[in-house]
């Protein structure tokens, strides 16, 4: 027996027409977006993430990065981590510098496991409320 869950996905940010779209669904995967603060957004994502979604997941998150100086990648809710989805944090690393932006990551279980079996080319913060800090910290 198969049970399947629907996500309920809520944006916190109210959006003008000429905006990117706050919420998507792509392959297996929801993406939302909260404003924090005027220069930082939260983008979450729940599902599985790999090769049939990192792109889109590339697309909507470096669409925010385009819109706010900083983005917090929250990646807590993802229960499949596939090698695809590193392809996501690259994209986001080149975007920031040349926007000089920033970008923290908040990982879980899926996403932490494969960090370690790469030697952990990116730091994951535990929480979310610890990625907000160091983004809030000076550089």
């Amino acid at each position: 027996m198969t049970t399947v869950t629907q996500r309920k996905v809520t944006s916190l940010w109210v959006t003008r027409s000429d905006q990117p779209p706050l919420c998507r669904t792509s392959s297996g995967a929801d993406f939302s977006t909260e404003r924090i603060s005027s220069a930082l957004v939260r983008v979450a994502v729940a599902g599985e993430l790999d090769m049939r979604n990192a792109p889109a997941l590339c697309s909507y998150a470096g669409a925010r990065l385009h819109t706010s100086s900083r983005v917090v990648l929250d990646l807590s809710d993802v229960d499949f981590f596939g090698s695809a989805g590193l392809t996501v944090f690259e994209e986001l690393d080149t975007l920031a510098r040349r926007r000089s932006s920033r970008w923290a990551l908040v990982g879980g279980r899926a996403v932490n496991r494969l960090l370690r079996v790469l030697g952990e080319p990116v730091y994951a913060h535990a929480t979310l409320d610890s990625a907000i800090h160091a983004l809030r910290a000076p550089i």
